[in-house]
């Protein structure tokens, strides 16, 4: 049966080590000797029978010397107690893959649907040099600039709502979170008015609707009173100050920052309250920037914490892959090379992927 090893092991700048379990969703600090352990595991060797038949006095590991065997049972213990608490597991391919889904099933997941995802367009005014369907990636949908039309989206919704309000929905009385994407998703905002209008009229016995958007930001000026009126989960791409956002420009190469930030300034000026409970922000990381100017550039400009992305590594152009992994910074590596201790806290659980738009 096959195994799929759930954590990542990955050295800083400075040498140090560190191990992400993908399981516990946290990351901690690898010592040379818990790492040889886990080396250990992965080659197959169980490192408590190992120990055991052991009988040397000490053993030569990589970045660390001769370790003796006291030093050897004392990572034995801390890597035994970090078992016992959900780390260094493996995942069951074949039990997660082999399932059998009838069409039973999928009416009834689909009668409980709380997620809606419309991209309302594959067009965008930023032409930024690490986009999901930039320069670096080949692995992308053609971008036609087109836009979604509203009656295939209409369609879509009324099929939902005769499930929602059957008896397969055991989700009553939830929200129903609809989201517009893109593409940016304001380029095509009679789209979004539209469709939130024919939201608001449809019959629902049970649920109600919610409304989110990550957007670039450049267009807000001219629509805030609509997201403000409705309501928007708004998420809006920055990536810190002018410095942090030089891979951030308009088609013509021209910086796209100031404007950004002067319409995300007017939106908290006009809409405070609704600033301060609905906007928040996403900032993707690159060798520009660091998770520590981030974190501090948005918590003084704004009262914010952000969540920082990573660049996606997967699909990456062979004639790319240079300057992709020049402009590429690792989020859990910058984030430990911070001495701020209690920003270390807080991206414990405000780290994210990165979004193929914006």
């Amino acid at each position: 049966m096959n195994k799929l090893i759930a954590h990542t092991v990955f050295e800083s700048n400075g040498g140090n080590k560190y191990v992400h379990d993908s399981k516990n969703r946290q990351t901690i600090l690898c010592h040379p000797i818990l790492h040889y352990l886990l080396q250990l595991k992965e080659a197959g060797t169980e490192p408590v029978q190992w120990f055991r038949q052991w009988k040397e006095n000490s053993i030569a590991i990589d970045n660390y010397g001769n370790a003796a065997r006291e030093d050897i049972r004392y990572y034995l213990r801390k890597y035994s107690m970090l078992r016992e608490n959900g780390f260094f597991d493996t995942l069951d391919q074949e039990a997660t893959l082999d399932v059998v889904i009838t069409a039973a099933d999928i009416e009834r997941i689909l009668a409980n649907t709380k997620i809606v995802t419309f991209e309302t367009t594959d067009k965008c005014n930023l032409k930024c040099a690490y986009c999901g369907y930039g320069k670096f990636y080949e692995n992308y949908d053609r971008r036609e600039n087109k836009n979604l039309d509203t009656k295939v989206a209409k369609r879509l919704l009324t099929y939902l709502q005769n499930l929602w309000n059957s008896p397969l929905n055991c989700s009553h009385d939830r929200n129903i979170y609809i989201g517009f994407y893109g593409g940016e998703p304001l380029l095509n905002f009679p789209f979004i008015e539209e469709i939130i209008h024919y939201l608001k009229n449809l019959p629902m016995l049970h649920n109600r609707f919610s409304f989110s958007m990550t957007t670039n930001g450049l267009l807000i000026n001219k629509y805030m009173d609509f997201l403000a009126e409705h309501n928007f989960n708004l998420l809006i791409s920055l990536d810190g100050d002018e410095t942090s956002n030089g891979y951030r420009v308009f088609k013509n190469g021209k910086p796209a920052y100031k404007t950004i930030l002067e319409n995300v300034l007017a939106l908290k000026k006009v809409y405070p309250e609704y600033f301060r409970s609905k906007v928040n922000f996403n900032a993707v990381l690159h060798n520009k920037n660091s998770v520590s100017q981030v974190f501090h550039y948005f918590k003084n400009t704004f009262s914010k914490s952000p969540s920082i992305s990573s660049l996606n590594t997967s699909g990456i152009k062979e004639g790319q892959k240079e300057t992709f992994w020049k402009t590429y910074s690792n989020l859990e590596e910058s984030l430990h090379n911070s001495e701020d201790y209690s920003m270390i806290q807080v991206f414990k659980i405000r780290l994210s992927p990165i979004p193929l738009t914006q």
